[in-house]
């Protein structure tokens, strides 16, 4: 863990997930946990629960779990130095941080002041020159709002940016790092004549910059590379502003440029959003999945545009969210059509947007006058798009209008099997996951009934720890589990919650899963319960090395080797442990 495991501790003590979780989420009690409407996927029916005595939350929905800390990690979108940062300002603490933690945030903070001084000398440039501001004025960006998202110009120089970064105490060396500058002999402007776009993350700080050239100049779009700021696929322009404005209908409107979002800003549709490419990532998806479960999904109307529209769809559906296409004139994009036509016109484009499966569909039947698909690949195509519809009755409504549509009969285009492709999972989504098949079921029970109790008895580790072995453990992965749990009994012992220890690892949601099943037993009884898995694991011990004497004996015999008596001594005095007198008499006359 990047912090001292003693003030992580202090922050989970001084936290209290059911009174965080319970801001965001309507939770109802339940015998002894609480639950609700998962806040990280789209239901009907109430999949998160959480258990405020463990305090660990877990959703069988979409299969997320953990603790205080991963569940701010999840909804804030943060990693997990920034969530603890978060929860210990709010419980008055002080974080002392590892110092190579304590080195990239504060190389992210320097970068952020160092991209403050750069937009503050672009917007200043701006004002100044008249080509830029025409250009502004041109695209029909009004200089309040251009001021509102702090839009800039870099002059045509190489060093006024680095100068200016000097004068205000900038290293060129970070700058450089944060994609301001670039080093040959000296120190040169990586932006230089072009309108510059900043994008600013949730709390307000610029992270990084898009250049778009002023004219045909290539690239069109120059952008600040990878930092430890910004990363590249995985952050929504203007979602900061759009936000408060998404949360009153639980709606965005996504956009693919820079300037679509800030005309439709201006026009007053303020849930606007970009999506800084032309497909999204699942980073992205869960972005806006944060922000709104509702999407209208608006890009360019010519070929490229219909083509992302079409890739983006499976990714944000697969993350739960309900999208729905609106469809540009051909030829148009989201800022020029509001500049043509106005505010009412694209509010009538928002009244008679497609549901993505009328719009996939619609796609399909294109190709049925192609001389290259046929009819039976188009109703496949379909079923694939229609198999993806979670409500049953809206499913069914969607096959008979696809039958109709294709003149085909509905019991045939029922009997087209088609499996859906799961994107998360990538297999078959009604396909039986692939599980480990144990030797027997004891060894696996074991091992889950030791694990299961020490992640909801973390005072108990040490006992276990001193009766039972990792090399006890026949599945490799709960190895890898007790043994990361060994290797943090310390943190455990000063307070620190055990699933923080797996906060970033996929195997976080199964461990909650687990923890959420142990039974709520009076600590004596969980004792006494450790005590006989240790017995368990102990005869697993003792049948292991039995077997091992068992055949080393016979290799003995068959070799005409005498077996030596310490070695029968030993098979004898297991054997009566294991099986009764009548397993060690059988071996004596062996």
């Amino acid at each position: 863990m990047p912090f001292d495991a003693g003030v992580v501790a202090e922050v989970q003590a001084k936290s209290d997930l059911l009174a965080y979780v319970s801001q965001y989420v309507t939770l109802k009690r339940q015998g002894r946990e609480y639950v609700g409407l998962c806040p990280f996927h789209s239901e009907k029916t109430p999949s998160f629960y959480l258990n405020a005595e463990k305090q660990v939350w877990h959703c069988h929905g979409c299969n997320a779990g953990g603790d205080l800390i991963k569940f701010v990690e999840r909804y804030e979108n943060v990693d997990f130095p920034t969530a603890l940062r978060m929860l210990a300002t709010r419980a008055g603490i002080i974080l002392e941080e590892s110092p190579g933690a304590q080195r990239r945030r504060s190389e992210r903070e320097a970068v952020y002041e160092a991209n403050a001084v750069a937009q503050a000398f672009f917007a200043d440039h701006l004002r100044r020159d008249k080509k830029a501001l025409d250009y502004v004025h041109r695209r029909g960006v009004v200089d309040e709002t251009a001021a509102l998202f702090g839009i800039g110009y870099a002059p045509d120089g190489w060093e006024g940016l680095a100068k200016a970064l000097e004068r205000s105490g900038v290293d060129l060396a970070l700058a450089e790092r944060a994609g301001l500058v670039r080093q040959k002999t000296g120190h040169y402007d990586f932006f230089r004549n072009r309108l510059m776009l900043p994008i600013y993350n949730l709390t307000g700080e610029v992270m990084a910059f898009g250049g778009r050239a002023l004219g045909d100049e290539t690239p069109k779009y120059l952008n600040t590379p990878n930092t430890v700021a910004y990363t590249k696929g995985a952050h929504v322009y203007a979602l900061n502003l759009a936000r408060k404005a998404a949360a009153a209908d639980d709606t965005l409107i996504v956009v693919e440029g820079y300037l679509d979002a800030i005309a439709l800003h201006q026009a007053g549709f303020k849930n606007a959003v970009a999506s800084l490419g032309t497909s999204f990532t699942p980073e992205q998806a869960r972005e806006l999945r944060r922000v709104a479960n509702k999407l209208y999904l608006c890009f360019d109307g010519d070929a490229a545009g219909q083509a992302a529209t079409a890739r983006s769809i499976d990714m944000l559906v697969d993350e739960g969210l309900a999208v729905s296409i609106v469809a540009l004139p051909a030829g148009t994009d989201p800022d020029e059509f509001i500049m043509d036509n106005g505010r009412d016109a694209f509010a009538a484009l928002i009244n008679r947007a497609q549901r993505w499966v009328d719009f996939k569909i619609e796609l399909a039947c294109r190709r049925i006058s192609s001389t290259f698909s046929s009819k039976s690949d188009i109703a496949r195509e379909a079923m694939t798009v229609i198999a993806q519809v979670r409500d049953p009755i809206e499913r069914d409504q969607y096959i008979k209008a696809m039958a109709r549509r294709l003149d085909v009969s509905e019991a045939a285009l029922r009997q087209t099997r088609v499996l859906p492709f799961n994107r998360q999972t990538a297999r078959p989504a009604d396909a039986p996951a692939i599980r480990r098949a144990p030797a027997t079921a004891q060894p696996v029970s074991a091992e889950r009934d030791a694990l299961q109790l020490v992640l909801a008895r973390p005072e108990l580790l040490a006992e276990a720890l001193a009766t039972i072995l990792p090399d006890d453990f026949e599945d490799v992965e709960l190895r890898g589990v007790f043994e990361r749990l060994r290797e943090h009994a310390r943190d455990l012992e000063r307070g620190v919650n055990p699933l923080t220890v797996f906060a970033d690892d996929p195997l976080v949601a199964e461990l909650t899963r687990m923890a959420l099943a142990s039974p709520p037993l009076p600590l004596e009884d969980d004792e006494r319960r450790l005590a006989l898995i240790a017995q368990r694991f102990e005869r697993r011990r003792d049948e292991r090395r039995l077997s091992s004497i068992d055949e080393e004996i016979n290799r003995l015999i068959n070799s005409d080797r005498s077996v030596p008596q310490t070695l029968r001594d030993e098979y004898n005095a297991l054997a009566a442990s294991l099986r009764g007198p009548a397993g060690e008499h059988n071996r004596k006359e062996g």
